[in-house]
């Protein structure tokens, strides 16, 4: 589905703002949210689109009241990849669209092969999170290499944002001991983890 941008929102009770992004899931290829701006206060939250009932380029009609908006996420642009975040910018799905309305979710899956067999869980974290190692802070997610069938996250991708000599470090899931909004703790130590494998990332296709 293509989300209008700088259209008006409406709720069953009236115009509650405008959507200012698309949120897309480039492992399956599809919009999976959109962000709304309420007229009110300029707040931003996170509209899933099976919330949508009907939009054109002058509307975009939800299945809700206002309240009820004011319920969902907050929109976080750093909790999200921009088109400059890859090697080559993703595709636009139509014509005239500014690319930089356009947010994708920090996900990858890995080559066939590299990442069989691994533990994945559901994962109530965001890009940006510090991880900590049992001796300290060794960076910050990236992105997030997961399970393209369950969704389920697999590792945690840290790239610019390590202290190792690696460019990507790649963290499974099962060395995690806790997970918090604010940070995740590891199970294991420093030189455990500059001693983990790295996970070979599948490049999208316009990454080649």
């Amino acid at each position: 589905m293509d989300i209008p941008i700088h259209t008006n929102v409406t709720c069953h009770d009236g115009p509650v703002g405008k959507s200012t992004h698309s949120i897309v899931d480039l492992v399956n290829e599809k919009v999976t949210h959109f962000v709304v701006k309420t007229d009110h206060d300029h707040q931003e939250f996170v509209v899933p689109i099976d919330m949508i009932t009907d939009s054109d380029r002058t509307v975009i009609l939800l299945d809700c009241h206002k309240e009820d908006v004011y319920q969902l996420p907050r929109f976080e642009k750093e909790n999200y990849n921009g088109y400059d975040a890859y090697d080559h910018a993703p595709p636009i799905p139509a014509t005239g669209i500014d690319a930089s309305s356009m947010m994708y979710h920090p996900y990858r899956t890995a080559e066939a092969g590299a990442a069989e067999e691994q533990h994945a869980v559901d994962l109530a974290v965001s890009k940006g999170v510090k991880v900590l190692a049992t001796d300290g802070e060794v960076g910050k997610i990236d992105e997030f290499v997961i399970d393209p069938e369950t969704h389920r996250v697999t590792h945690l991708v840290l790239r610019q944002h390590n202290i190792f000599d690696k460019w990507i470090v790649t963290i499974p899931v099962s060395e995690i001991e806790r997970a918090d909004p604010d940070y995740v703790e590891l199970k294991i130590d420093k030189a455990a983890i500059k001693e983990l494998p790295t996970v070979v990332l599948k490049r999208f296709p316009w990454e080649v």
